[in-house]
């Protein structure tokens, strides 16, 4: 009996008319700050998860350009 590859999941997900740089885009991993922290400023009018969301960064990778 063989294991199951993990990412044998997600190829079954992704569909074959999507975009293969926004499919690759959309399975990167998030990474998390090591010391999360609440922004010194922030106006009252903001939506407190949307702040959080903007702390979060998505690694590129070296090679790659930003879109």
């Amino acid at each position: 009996m063989s294991e199951m590859d993990p990412l044998d999941e997600i190829v079954e997900e992704i569909s074959t008319e999507a975009p293969e740089a926004d499919t690759v885009e959309q399975y990167q991993l998030v990474k998390v700050s090591e010391d999360p922290r609440w922004p010194h400023r922030v106006p009252f009018e903001a939506d407190p998860a949307d702040v959080a969301e903007q702390e979060r960064t998505v690694d590129l990778g070296e090679d790659e350009d930003y879109r």
